[in-house]
Formats: C-alpha cells, structure tokens, sequence
C-alpha cells in the first residue's frame, strides 16, 4: 500500500515536471496564430452568399464566437497547424462547408466548398487579424 502511494506521488511530480515544457511548446507553436480574426468567405460558383464573422484561434484549434448565414447561428471549428495551415468547418443550419488554406502571422486566405439549400457552392476566403 505505501508503496503505491509512493509511486503515484513519484508520477505525479514527474508529469509536474514534464507538462509545464510541453504546454510551452505547444504555445510557442500555436502563439503566431492564437488570437481574434475575422474571415470573409466569398461565393465564386453556386448560388451561396458572401459572409463574414468572427472566429477565435486558441492553442491551434479554430472556434467560432459568432455570426450566422442564412438565420442560423454559425458553428466554425478546425485546426492549425504550426506552420500555419488551415482546415476547417463550418455548418450554419442546413449549410455545410470545408475549407483549407494557410495562415501568415495577421491574414491568410484559402478555398472553401460546401452545399446548402441552394446546392452545391464554393469560393475562396480572406483571414484578417483582429484587434477587438
């Protein structure tokens, strides 16, 4: 019994010891991105409407913090990686789309396609840093 206690206390300390150097990386990864952005998605083929909402990044995973398209609220999640590559995806009600692209240290851009109501659409988006 005291045994046990003693090797849980010795895991304990040495994950102590190892997770503070391996959150740090990962925020070292991740700072360039993490922050406010606005993204503004643009309708190139298909009936779809231009949008534009916010979006948070945190640790490299991407989070919607409002907007919404055609009366729903819109949901938007991804990742990116450390070198700045985008994957995400967006439902707003019966509105479906994904898109990939690539993060630079205040904007980005990209390519999006998806299906709603009105069919099958697809586009291109811009990523702006924002302040606020």
């Amino acid at each position: 019994m005291i045994a046990n206690r003693i090797c849980i206390i010795a895991l304990m300390a040495g994950s102590t010891i190892i997770s503070p150097t391996a959150s740090a990386q990962l925020f070292q990864q991740a700072q360039p991105f993490d922050g406010n952005w606005r993204i503004a998605a643009q309708t190139t083929r298909g009936h779809c409407e231009n949008v534009e909402f916010p979006l948070v990044i945190q640790d490299g995973q991407i989070f919607s913090t409002g907007g919404s398209y055609g009366g729903y609220d819109a949901q938007v999640g991804g990742q990116v990686s450390p070198a700045g590559e985008v994957r995400v995806h967006a439902v707003a009600g019966p509105r479906d789309a994904r898109g990939t692209g690539q993060l630079a240290r205040f904007e980005g851009r990209g390519t999006w396609a998806g299906r709603g109501p009105s069919g099958v659409c697809s586009g291109v988006w811009n990523a702006y840093r924002s302040w606020f």
